[in-house]
């Protein structure tokens, strides 16, 4: 009797013991699993963010693609040059578009705090650039911009070519040197937890 007593307490033993490590083993695939979760839905609000700046560039620089500027922080216009959008609170080169109407859209990353990717809008050259449009606010995960440029570009120049000669011919067949200018924005962000993602988006008037 108290043989098989005995060997039913052990058997509960052994069975509460194999219990605990399902139920541990079980745990830690749920938060494997959740946390996986978590970090494919930032890496796709990443993504989604990231196209939408791109495609919105694209949007307002296309239409005044032979117009476009971009401004230096660390080499400003002087007088008797009037600066388009600078100052602004940024270290990056300013994608300056403008209107018709005579205001300027500069696109920036603001680098004074987290970096972000901002859009404002400069009505006259002494006119604040106001509002100042925050691009990641919508973003489902708090996201950063780690990295920014802006240039302009011709077709040949987008195409990774070279204007030589005289007159300028294109080191790449079929493209064109010609100086009405394009512009070319190429970004990074991040979301602090996935791999940075960089986007860009090039703007010129023709490929040929």
């Amino acid at each position: 009797m108290m043989r098989q007593r005995g060997s039913s307490l052990l058997e509960v033993l052994v069975a509460a013991a194999i219990g605990v490590v399902v139920a541990i083993a079980v745990g830690n695939f749920f938060l494997t699993t959740l946390r996986l979760g978590k970090d494919m839905d930032a890496q796709a609000a990443l993504q989604r963010q990231g196209t939408a700046i791109a495609e919105e560039i694209g949007r307002r620089a296309r239409p005044v693609v032979g117009s476009l500027m971009v401004e230096d922080p660390a080499n400003p216009p002087v007088l008797p040059d009037t600066p388009a959008c600078l100052p602004l609170a940024t270290n990056d080169m300013v994608l300056i578009i403008p209107d018709p109407s005579g205001s300027v859209t500069c696109m920036y990353r603001d680098t004074s705090a987290s970096p972000q990717v901002v859009r404002c809008t400069r009505p006259t050259a002494d006119a604040d650039c106001a509002p100042v449009a925050n691009l990641l606010s919508g973003s489902l995960v708090p996201l950063s911009a780690t990295a920014w440029s802006a240039s302009l570009v011709t077709p040949c120049g987008a195409a990774d070519g070279a204007c030589e000669g005289d007159p300028l011919v294109c080191s790449v067949a079929g493209q064109s040197c010609a100086a009405v200018p394009g512009a070319s924005v190429v970004f990074t962000l991040s979301d602090g937890i996935n791999r940075p993602e960089t986007f860009g988006v090039t703007i010129v008037a023709s490929r040929h």
